[in-house]
């Protein structure tokens, strides 16, 4: 499929080489793809939490992000501390083990196109199973039947005909408002509109414990980060989920449809050499490990000439996977350049301790350490995307479209609140407004709840604020 695509972008004349994503958060060239095809399992994810990175570093008043990717079936996040992504320890697909490079990433079956069932017990649940594209949820008029989250937040006004597509797509508020009720309201004897906020309920219930499975269930406190939410879906939801989790700020990118593939031009050319080695703590073979160390490079260098990069323009990093002997499981530590001694390789067992007490809250300095595996990992830089240009609006009032009612939890009870909807690309940078607002763009839409106020930024997020 690889080898078809390069020819015929090639036939048409495209004279740019054809780059592909991997797990990793770097591209490797089609080929090199081809051959490892299990090093992209996860690239489309890992653009997203790439691009987060990249946000991260660019805006230092954000350098803890926590990075939402909602799309029309699953939910993906993952977790920037300090402008840097983490690494998956074990990582799992279909029941096999992936022992290649992957960003940390945890995902689950929720979406735009999640669909709204009723247990054995009688209990709302929503997805993991989905409408797909087509037929889509209800409202897209293509024959589906069943209830999807898309069409929940249909009902409850907070999307409009001008949400999906920029107005380009209609959709068919009646058909939603019929599959809620025939499949969930009526069984529950309930309202439509309390029908469709409980759907909402329950996948912002379920996003946000993914959202803690990589913060608290790691040590990390989620309100110490921002919320970064995107894909078509994501920022629907943001505010609401950052509630949860007592977040008090949410950042939606300029693009969210398109974040994560955005990702992928703010990355660089990236190559792993890893060799098991099994080595332990007082019985190091350190001129082995150097030898190993300097064949990996030299392998490493190889792949970077054949996609035409030399030394020069390569930056390399060195690691090792080490655990407690007797553990079960390793932690990534960074190894010094050049030859190892004595004190260099006392450094890696105080990173490795340091790392341990990071991750699980405790060490263990008098255990025996062993090393694992050893790693290169090189960069080569690519250009990259320029940043988009600041917001140049002229007033709120020429941003807004329209005013209509939106369904809203307060105080235990649905309330029916007049909610502005506003243009995006209209917007006035820091010219805050409050909500309950809804903010329309051609490839996403943002909901702005009571006791939340946003504003656009000089770097073209939306930038959303918890009331206190």
């Amino acid at each position: 499929y690889l080898g078809r695509l390069e020819q015929t972008l090639a036939a048409y004349g495209a004279n740019a080489p054809l780059f592909i994503m991997k797990s990793s958060g770097g591209v490797t060239s089609a080929r090199a793809a081809a051959r490892r095809a299990v090093e992209t399992v996860l690239s489309g994810p890992a653009g997203g939490l790439v691009a987060g990175a990249a946000a991260a570093r660019s805006d230092a008043d954000y350098r803890n992000l926590i990075t939402a990717d909602m799309g029309g079936t699953s939910f993906d996040v993952g977790v920037v501390r300090e402008g840097a992504v983490g690494f998956a320890r074990d990582t799992e697909m279909g029941g096999l083990a992936i022992s290649v490079p992957m960003l940390d990433i945890h995902s689950i079956g929720a979406g735009g196109g999640s669909i709204g069932w009723i247990d054995a017990g009688g209990a709302l649940r929503v997805g993991p199973h989905s409408a797909g594209a087509r037929p889509g949820p209800a409202c897209y008029g293509l024959g589906g039947e069943e209830p999807t989250v898309t069409d929940a937040n249909l009902v409850l006004g907070r999307l409009g005909a001008e949400s999906l597509l920029g107005g380009g797509m209609a959709v068919d508020p009646e058909a939603a408002r019929r599959a809620l009720h025939d499949r969930l309201a009526a069984p529950l004897r309930i309202t439509v509109e309390a029908a469709a906020e409980g759907m909402i309920r329950v996948v912002n219930a379920a996003m946000t414990a993914a959202i803690r499975k990589l913060t608290v269930e790691r040590g990390h406190d989620p309100r110490a980060f921002a919320l970064c939410p995107f894909g078509g879906a994501g920022p629907l939801h943001g505010a609401e989920v950052a509630a949860m989790l007592e977040i008090p700020e949410v950042v939606v990118p300029p693009h969210p449809g398109i974040t994560s593939a955005a990702g992928l031009l703010t990355t660089d050319l990236k190559y792993d050499q890893i060799k098991t080695e099994f080595q332990v703590k007082g019985a190091v073979d350190a001129a082995r490990l150097d030898r190993d160390f300097a064949r990996l490079g030299e392998e490493l260098m190889a792949q970077y000439a054949s996609a035409g990069l030399g030394a020069a323009e390569v930056e390399t990093r060195r690691a090792g996977d080490l655990r407690y002997v007797g553990q079960g499981y390793e932690l990534r530590v960074p190894f010094p350049p050049g030859r190892l001694d004595e004190a260099g390789l006392e450094r890696v067992w105080q990173a490795f301790h340091e790392s341990h007490a990071r991750e699980y809250g405790h060490h263990f300095a008098d255990s025996p350490i062993e090393i694992v595996n050893i790693r290169i990992t090189g960069m080569g830089r690519m250009p990259k995307i320029a940043p988009p240009p600041a917001p140049t609006g002229g007033s709120l009032e020429a941003a807004k479209l329209r005013t209509a009612r939106s369904v809203f939890r307060a105080n235990g009870a649905l309330e029916s609140r007049e909610t502005a909807f506003y243009r995006r690309d209209a917007l006035p940078a820091e010219a805050p407004f409050a909500g309950p607002a809804v903010v329309v763009q051609k490839d996403a839409t943002t909901v702005v709840p009571p006791g939340w106020s946003a504003q656009a930024d000089r770097t073209a997020n939306l930038i959303l604020r918890r009331e206190r």
